[in-house]
């Protein structure tokens, strides 16, 4: 994707409405993350796209109406969990700017606590019907994929890159879920 293409995207997000969850705001911090992985990196995807894969995202996790009402935010407090442990490893690509890195990550680490702070020490789910499975068992799987894509692609610098693109995709979902229900769109 080019930078233009991202563009409107990123103008969508800038303009869009206070996020809330129980008066915590994340709509900065998420911003900033989606623009600190766009820019961490200016290798081209071409080379890359033969190593794509589908990570299949667990839409039902943040479709249900009930179950974020429920859980909404444990499920971003799982969602940035995972993430931060993802970019964590030392893995990841030299290529890749080293001071963006560190602030995606400072940046995670702030808003895990401020969704503690927020909603209390002790973020926990709530049991879901029995109709659907456990959303953190859906989001533990789903991340646990991306990370043996990592290891099984030797931590290679395109499968570096296609998971960057595919978390700043999870991103762009976690905005959705923390937008009040009369934003959303």
């Amino acid at each position: 994707m080019t930078s233009w293409t991202l563009l409107p995207v990123a103008l969508m997000l800038l303009s869009s409405s206070i996020v809330c969850f129980l008066d915590c705001n994340l709509s900065r911090g998420l911003l900033g993350d989606f623009l600190l992985l766009h820019q961490m990196s200016t290798f081209s995807l071409v080379p890359c796209w033969k190593d794509r894969t589908n990570f299949n995202f667990p839409k039902k996790v943040i479709e249900g109406s009930q179950l974020l009402r429920e859980n909404g935010p444990v499920i971003v407090h799982e969602m940035l969990q995972q993430i931060f442990t993802i970019f964590s490893l030392n893995a990841s690509p030299a290529a890749w700017n080293q001071v963006q890195l560190m602030q995606l990550l400072s940046g995670l680490y702030q808003q895990l606590d401020q969704l503690k702070q927020c909603v209390g020490q002790d973020v926990k789910w709530k049991e879901p019907s029995l109709v659907s499975k456990h959303p953190k068992l859906a989001l533990k799987s789903y991340f646990q994929g991306i990370s043996q894509y990592l290891q099984g692609k030797k931590y290679s610098h395109c499968a570096w890159e296609i998971v960057r693109v595919e978390i700043k995709r999870v991103v762009l979902l976690m905005r959705k879920v923390t937008r009040k229900p009369r934003d959303r769109g």
